[in-house]
């Protein structure tokens, strides 16, 4: 009985190598092909798990060695099937290994990733009922609700269920009460960033979580320099011509330069630009809607 177990075990095992093995020779021709005409097979859970023919875990450790070597040519390509297929998949490895962390634990951030925030909720959601005691699923919940959904309330609530649990970081309990001051959000959500972005799979997943820690830097920042700014003009009662005046500023987040925008306010030299794309979509929408 146990001979023919590994005879099955062996038969099966090098179907599934054949199988990897005859899609890696399909890959460079599919990714060759147009975004809009490229075909991305999305399994079924159910389906999968039926076919596994009992060698869950095997196949759970299959498909998701497959999601994460596919997802930077996800991020690459931009495309809505690469969210579709990921989505799919991780729901067929959670299936199939439920107590497995590893991919609810990485799967919420890809999925956020690739833009799709509801199926990072649901990953992230998941994983919380599979690992009750786990902080890092709520506080994930209320990252995303804060940073993408800006649903304040929302981000309180799962924060507070977090910072509850005996395994809780300490300082989701100092995150908790700045959420219910409203003020100082940003520090728990960079501190949260810095920490996606030490376990960051890929350059391009590097990249992309280092832009919304900037983004929320200088929103931090700009804060400040506008105050400064508001308190220079109300002194010597005319508007800033030089940013210099209001020296010593501290470094752009950005990566730019302070300078005069087109709307007498100081900003980002970076982040001009889409400034006065704003207003000027502003004016026309003036021009056609009065």
């Amino acid at each position: 009985m146990m001979r023919r177990s590994l005879v099955f075990l062996f038969v099966a095992l090098l179907g599934m190598v054949g199988a990897h093995r005859a899609q890696l020779g399909t890959d460079e021709c599919r990714w060759m092909e147009a975004d809009g005409h490229r075909q991305v097979f999305v399994p079924s859970p159910d389906a999968t798990q039926v076919a596994s023919l009992g060698f869950d875990l095997v196949v759970a450790d299959l498909l998701w060695t497959r999601a994460v070597l596919l997802f930077v040519d996800f991020l690459d390509s931009e495309s809505e099937h690469g969210a579709i297929w990921t989505r799919t998949v991780l729901q067929t490895v959670t299936q199939l290994d439920p107590f497995w962390r590893t991919p609810f634990f990485y799967g919420g951030s890809m999925l956020r990733l690739l833009d799709d925030l509801e199926g990072s909720d649901e990953v992230f959601t998941a994983g919380m009922e599979a690992f009750p005691e786990d902080a890092y699923f709520p506080f994930s919940l209320a990252m995303n609700a804060y940073m993408f959904g800006e649903d304040l309330e929302k981000a309180t609530t799962y924060l507070t269920q977090a910072a509850s649990l005996p395994n809780a970081p300490k300082w989701y309990r100092n995150a908790v009460a700045e959420f219910i001051d409203r003020g100082g959000q940003r520090k728990a959500a960079v501190t949260y960033l810095n920490e996606q972005i030490d376990s960051a799979n890929s350059d391009k997943e590097r990249q992309l979580l280092t832009t919304k820690r900037d983004d929320l830097l200088y929103a931090q920042m700009i804060e400040v320099v506008g105050e400064r700014q508001d308190k220079w003009e109300s002194h010597f009662g005319r508007p800033v011509s030089d940013p210099q005046v209001l020296s010593p500023l501290p470094p752009d987040p950005k990566g730019g330069e302070w300078i005069l925008g087109g709307d007498g306010r100081v900003r980002s030299s970076r982040v001009e630009p889409k400034a006065r794309l704003r207003d000027r979509n502003e004016e026309r929408a003036i021009l056609v809607n009065p």
